[in-house]
Protein backbone atom coordinates (compact mmCIF):
# COMPACT_ATOMS: atom_id res chain seq x y z
CA UNK A 1 0.00 0.00 0.00
CA UNK A 2 1.99 3.29 -1.17
CA UNK A 3 0.47 6.61 -0.51
CA UNK A 4 0.80 9.74 -2.45
CA UNK A 5 2.99 11.93 -1.55
CA UNK A 6 2.07 14.36 -3.77
CA UNK A 7 0.54 17.66 -2.15
CA UNK A 8 -2.80 18.28 -1.52
CA UNK A 9 -4.73 21.15 -3.33
CA UNK A 10 -5.94 24.20 -1.35
CA UNK A 11 -9.48 23.89 -2.03
CA UNK A 12 -9.78 20.11 -0.29
CA UNK A 13 -7.35 21.85 2.59
CA UNK A 14 -10.48 23.86 3.01
CA UNK A 15 -12.60 21.31 3.25
CA UNK A 16 -11.54 19.34 5.13
CA UNK A 17 -10.61 21.96 8.07
CA UNK A 18 -13.99 23.73 8.82
CA UNK A 19 -11.66 26.68 11.23
CA UNK A 20 -9.24 27.39 7.76
CA UNK A 21 -12.33 27.46 5.72
CA UNK A 22 -14.19 29.99 8.11
CA UNK A 23 -10.77 32.26 8.00
CA UNK A 24 -11.22 31.67 4.05
CA UNK A 25 -14.63 33.36 3.74
CA UNK A 26 -14.06 36.06 6.58
CA UNK A 27 -10.77 37.14 4.38
CA UNK A 28 -13.26 36.80 1.58
CA UNK A 29 -16.17 38.80 2.98
CA UNK A 30 -13.10 41.33 3.86
CA UNK A 31 -12.23 41.88 0.62
CA UNK A 32 -15.52 42.55 -0.87
CA UNK A 33 -16.31 44.73 1.96
CA UNK A 34 -13.08 46.30 1.32
CA UNK A 35 -13.79 47.20 -2.16
CA UNK A 36 -17.61 48.98 -1.27
CA UNK A 37 -15.45 50.92 1.20
CA UNK A 38 -12.86 52.38 -1.18
CA UNK A 39 -15.87 53.45 -3.37
CA UNK A 40 -17.67 55.19 -0.40
CA UNK A 41 -13.58 57.01 0.04
CA UNK A 42 -12.81 60.42 -1.67
CA UNK A 43 -11.11 59.70 -4.51
CA UNK A 44 -7.69 60.79 -2.23
CA UNK A 45 -8.27 58.15 0.68
CA UNK A 46 -8.30 55.18 -1.28
CA UNK A 47 -4.69 54.20 -1.78
CA UNK A 48 -4.51 55.48 1.75
CA UNK A 49 -6.63 53.57 3.51
CA UNK A 50 -7.64 49.54 3.82
CA UNK A 51 -10.65 48.25 5.87
CA UNK A 52 -8.91 45.69 7.75
CA UNK A 53 -11.63 44.23 9.41
CA UNK A 54 -15.08 44.25 11.31
CA UNK A 55 -15.79 43.32 14.99
CA UNK A 56 -18.39 44.31 17.01
CA UNK A 57 -20.59 46.64 15.05
CA UNK A 58 -17.00 48.59 14.67
CA UNK A 59 -14.84 49.40 11.12
CA UNK A 60 -11.26 48.65 11.54
CA UNK A 61 -9.39 50.76 8.72
CA UNK A 62 -5.70 50.96 8.50
CA UNK A 63 -4.30 54.35 7.11
CA UNK A 64 -0.82 54.86 5.75
CA UNK A 65 -0.19 57.94 7.85
CA UNK A 66 -1.66 60.14 10.74
CA UNK A 67 -2.74 62.68 8.71
CA UNK A 68 -5.56 60.58 7.07
CA UNK A 69 -6.36 58.69 9.81
CA UNK A 70 -7.45 62.17 11.61
CA UNK A 71 -9.73 62.78 8.53
CA UNK A 72 -11.35 59.67 8.10
CA UNK A 73 -12.23 60.05 11.93
CA UNK A 74 -13.81 63.45 11.20
CA UNK A 75 -15.98 61.31 8.48
CA UNK A 76 -16.79 58.77 10.50
CA UNK A 77 -20.26 59.53 11.34
CA UNK A 78 -21.32 59.68 7.89
CA UNK A 79 -19.23 56.43 6.99
CA UNK A 80 -20.93 54.49 9.17
CA UNK A 81 -24.75 55.93 8.07
CA UNK A 82 -23.56 55.01 4.21
CA UNK A 83 -21.12 51.34 4.70
CA UNK A 84 -23.90 50.23 7.11
CA UNK A 85 -26.52 50.82 4.11
CA UNK A 86 -24.14 49.24 1.21
CA UNK A 87 -23.24 46.47 3.42
CA UNK A 88 -26.05 45.74 4.90
CA UNK A 89 -24.65 45.41 8.62
CA UNK A 90 -25.60 47.74 11.47
CA UNK A 91 -22.20 49.54 11.95
CA UNK A 92 -21.72 52.20 15.19
CA UNK A 93 -18.34 52.76 15.14
CA UNK A 94 -14.94 53.16 12.99
CA UNK A 95 -11.21 52.75 14.94
CA UNK A 96 -8.88 53.89 12.83
CA UNK A 97 -5.09 52.90 13.02
CA UNK A 98 -2.12 54.21 11.42
CA UNK A 99 -0.10 50.94 9.97
CA UNK A 100 2.35 52.22 7.13
CA UNK A 101 2.85 50.49 4.52
CA UNK A 102 5.72 47.40 4.61
CA UNK A 103 7.97 47.90 1.67
CA UNK A 104 10.00 44.79 1.07
CA UNK A 105 13.54 44.89 0.30
CA UNK A 106 13.38 46.13 -3.53
CA UNK A 107 16.44 44.56 -5.40
CA UNK A 108 18.83 47.33 -6.25
CA UNK A 109 20.04 47.66 -10.31
CA UNK A 110 23.11 46.27 -11.16
CA UNK A 111 24.84 49.74 -11.27
CA UNK A 112 23.12 51.88 -9.17
CA UNK A 113 25.52 54.99 -9.06
CA UNK A 114 26.03 56.94 -12.30
CA UNK A 115 29.23 58.32 -12.94
CA UNK A 116 29.13 61.99 -14.51
CA UNK A 117 31.71 61.92 -18.05
CA UNK A 118 33.53 64.41 -16.38
CA UNK A 119 34.73 62.47 -13.27
CA UNK A 120 35.24 59.15 -15.59
CA UNK A 121 37.67 61.75 -17.82
CA UNK A 122 39.44 63.03 -14.29
CA UNK A 123 39.79 59.22 -13.45
CA UNK A 124 41.54 58.07 -16.84
CA UNK A 125 43.79 61.46 -16.38
CA UNK A 126 44.77 59.97 -12.81
CA UNK A 127 45.10 56.20 -13.95
CA UNK A 128 47.68 57.58 -16.71
CA UNK A 129 49.62 59.71 -14.30
CA UNK A 130 49.88 56.62 -11.87
CA UNK A 131 52.37 53.43 -11.85
CA UNK A 132 50.49 49.92 -12.74
CA UNK A 133 49.12 48.96 -9.24
CA UNK A 134 45.43 47.95 -7.75
CA UNK A 135 44.72 51.73 -7.40
CA UNK A 136 45.13 52.47 -10.93
CA UNK A 137 43.49 49.13 -11.99
CA UNK A 138 40.40 50.27 -9.99
CA UNK A 139 40.62 53.60 -11.47
CA UNK A 140 40.21 52.70 -14.95
CA UNK A 141 37.61 49.98 -13.96
CA UNK A 142 35.44 52.97 -12.88
CA UNK A 143 36.04 54.58 -15.60
CA UNK A 144 34.70 51.89 -18.00
CA UNK A 145 31.67 51.92 -16.31
CA UNK A 146 30.89 55.42 -17.01
CA UNK A 147 31.57 54.13 -21.06
CA UNK A 148 29.53 51.16 -20.87
CA UNK A 149 26.56 53.19 -18.75
CA UNK A 150 26.87 55.57 -21.78
CA UNK A 151 26.65 52.45 -24.60
CA UNK A 152 23.56 51.09 -22.59
CA UNK A 153 21.47 54.17 -22.52
CA UNK A 154 22.15 54.85 -25.94
CA UNK A 155 20.53 51.21 -27.16
CA UNK A 156 17.52 52.09 -24.69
Amino acid sequence: MTHSKRPKHVTHVYKQNSALSKIRQHAQLLEQMNHLFQQQLPAQFSAHCKLANIHNKTLIIHTDNASYSSLLRFQAPSLCQSLSQKLGIDINTIDVKVRPHYRPFEKQSTNPLSLPSTAADALVQTAESMSDGPLKTALEKLAKRRASQQSTQQDD
